[in-house]
């Protein structure tokens, strides 16, 4: 008798570039049957009042259509009888949800943390001791989620996804589209602008949401932003037509990695990032990526590197070699199976 194939519920929300597709995808690749579970869309068909209900419950949380989209859940998972259901995030999904989910199933519930710790919430906080397994994405958060209530934690990275970042041929008129000397693809934040204003003078180009509304006042930065956001093949062929992909981390999650600390690389382009000490010992510096340790020496980086296309194309083959070695979002999830299948041991 064929042993059947262990099924698995993501819950999440699934954009364009979002880490649920990229766990679906290699839960797939490890042979799961996976099933699909939107709480956000869930929630937003209970809203009232159309968009203006939505948009209100984002910023004004209603409990009641909140709780109508976890009984949806609850009704998804007790029919499905998954073997795992993940979540993942900040999403408002109610720890009496979980706790009926554990209480009408086997399901080995697992959340996995990509965040700052800034983001807990107190609804999370409420959730964790529910949990089986809390998957964190930085190693120093591990014990801080411990102390929060979560009974077993264990650091599994973020990682990178093939299936989205794979390397791409880009025509002539993609390059002069997407391509540049520096190309940084990210949201706003008051320190990337402060360090890509030392970038003035480079052929540079900014990719991400925000950037117009911040730096109105700032040309060095504000002339360089291409006016959007970009996703999966989009930034694909932004890293394959560009010298150098720079990274910079948000503070906030030091020393832990970002999702573009894998995705560069993946996609087979040059990363110079800001410092990730819990990467290091991993991504060598000169090896597999570059580091900048200051703003200051970013420029004469920089320009080092430009100016050697060899170097260059060595490092930025052995980053992506790297990551497909065991940095794959497959990896992370046999890495999480293995939790179970040893019983935690």
């Amino acid at each position: 008798m064929t042993e059947q194939a262990p099924r698995v519920i993501i819950v999440g929300q699934f954009a364009q570039g979002s880490l649920e597709r990229s766990y679906r995808t290699a839960f797939e690749s490890c042979g799961c049957e996976v099933l699909s579970f939107d709480i956000v869309q869930a929630i937003a068909q209970h809203c009232r009042f159309g968009r203006l209900g939505r948009a209100f419950n984002n910023f004004v949380p209603v409990e009641a259509w909140i709780r109508k989209g976890n009984r949806d859940l609850v009704i998804h998972a007790v029919q499905s009888q998954p073997d795992y259901l993940l979540t993942f995030g900040h999403y408002p999904i109610q720890a009496g949800a979980l706790a009926q989910i554990r209480s009408a199933s086997n399901a080995a519930l697992v959340h996995v943390w990509p965040d700052t710790l800034l983001n807990v919430g107190g609804n999370l906080i409420l959730c964790l001791p529910l949990f089986d397994l809390v998957a964190s994405h930085s190693r120093s958060s591990v014990e801080q989620l411990r102390r929060m209530g979560a009974r077993r934690v264990v650091w599994i990275p973020l990682a990178a996804d093939p299936s989205m970042h794979s390397p791409v041929d880009c025509t002539e008129s993609e390059r002069l589209e997407y391509g540049a000397d520096v190309t940084f693809v990210g949201g706003w934040r008051p320190e990337r602008e402060a360090i890509l204003s030392k970038l003035d003078g480079f052929d540079l180009k900014i990719w991400g949401p925000d950037w117009g509304r911040r730096c109105r006042d700032n040309k060095a930065v504000a002339n360089n932003w291409r006016g959007r956001p970009l996703y999966e093949t989009e930034f694909a062929k932004a890293v394959a037509s560009s010298k150098i992909n720079l990274n910079i981390i948000d503070p906030s999650n030091y020393p832990g990695a970002n999702m573009r600390f894998f995705e560069i690389p993946v996609a087979g382009g040059l990363q110079v990032s800001s410092p990730c000490p819990e990467m290091e010992g991993e991504f060598v510096h000169g090896e597999h990526l570059f580091y900048y340790r200051d703003a200051n020496e970013l420029p004469d980086l920089i320009a080092t590197l430009i100016a050697d296309t060899r170097l260059r194309t060595r490092v930025a083959q052995a980053g992506h070699a790297k990551v497909l070695t065991a940095q794959t979002y497959t990896d992370r999830v046999r890495s999480i199976l293995q939790q179970f299948e040893k019983g935690f041991q």
